[in-house]
């Protein structure tokens, strides 16, 4: 049984085009997926769903969403709420926003160890005292009592996960949980990530539309476009090898080394990612895709899914060693 299992989700305003649809899929305990796509390809808008925070405008339509076996999708808020501290955290993008500008780093903390675990003020403060510690702030004692403006933008990315594990949830959500951080920062970040999931034996589903980043922490990359999945599969498989056409893109579209150097101009996907109800019939890549074909606008490909643990939604998928 999966950790978390998500079944042809479909998510949307009402009646209208949906933004995520035929979504499938799974993170086991102690692994790290690797959700990838350009902006508007409903990563985010996927996760917000695992943790029932979506827009009041949006809703999900079809599906069925599993933690640890229980479908939580259709829960009331209240055991909504209960499970969002005790079985699932979430690391936000931006962590000035995530926290509470006037209220200290240690009431943050406290305030949800206080609400899930029922611990007295003096106990949840030395429970927040060991998280600060965990995610390696310097002089912990000292920084409980700091306010979010005090830090630096890596120290409130370290609160924001120390909050998110609080509880000591199994599945921990992060969304591009380092892109607004200085490289040496992410670094940090990820290797500290890396080191809490080894030892909380945390699954781990990681949001980027960094290639690289992906390579560094995920066992497996699922690459989402138009809201859907488009490819699945083992990362060095997936990123060695890319089946579909806007996977090879994406790949070439990464800097290659120094233009000093002489390196070639980086690649693009032509195009961007159309609205939900501007999706063509068909496949919704084919506009930007080198290889459309008549094919590609009257029939939308399935994810086929091998036996190998690959799957790629595409009717003429590339072959090892050929490029798009």
């Amino acid at each position: 049984m999966s950790l978390l299992h998500i079944d042809n989700l479909r998510i949307g305003p009402g009646r209208a085009a949906p933004i995520v649809e035929e979504l499938t899929l799974s993170v086991e305990r102690g692994e790290t997926v690797g959700l990838v796509g350009e902006s508007g390809c409903g990563k985010s808008l996927t996760a917000l769903s695992i943790m029932g925070l979506l827009p009041e405008n949006l809703r999900v339509r079809e599906g069925r969403i599993r933690l640890e076996g229980q479908e939580i999708q259709s829960l009331p808020q209240r055991r909504l709420r209960h499970l969002r501290g005790e079985k699932m955290g979430m690391i936000f993008q931006e962590p000035l926003t995530a926290l509470n500008p006037v209220m200290s780093i240690g009431s943050q903390i406290t305030e949800v160890l206080r609400t899930h675990r029922g611990l007295s003020q003096r106990a949840a403060r030395d429970r927040a005292l060991d998280l600060l510690t965990l995610v390696k702030i310097p002089d912990a004692e000292a920084r409980l009592d700091d306010y979010p403006h005090q830090m630096s933008g890596g120290m409130r990315q370290r609160v924001v996960i120390a909050i998110a594990l609080a509880c000591s949830p199994s599945l921990l959500i992060a969304d591009e949980p380092t892109t607004a951080l200085d490289v040496t920062v992410q670094a940090q970040i990820l290797r500290l990530l890396k080191q809490l999931q080894r030892e909380e034996n945390l699954g781990l589903l990681f949001i980027t539309h960094d290639l690289g980043v992906v390579r560094q922490v995920a066992d497996r990359i699922v690459v989402m476009y138009a809201g859907s999945v488009v490819e699945e599969g083992r990362v060095d498989a997936v990123l060695d090898a890319p089946r579909h056409p806007y996977t090879a893109g994406l790949i070439a579209a990464r800097p290659q080394g120094s233009f000093a150097a002489g390196t070639p101009r980086l690649a693009d996907i032509a195009g961007s990612v159309p609205a939900p109800d501007a999706r063509p019939d068909g496949c919704v890549f084919r506009a930007r895709c080198p290889r459309a074909h008549p094919r590609c606008a009257a029939e939308r490909p399935a994810l086929d899914r091998a036996a190998s643990g690959r799957a790629v939604r595409c009717h003429f998928p590339l072959t090892e060693g050929e490029t798009a």
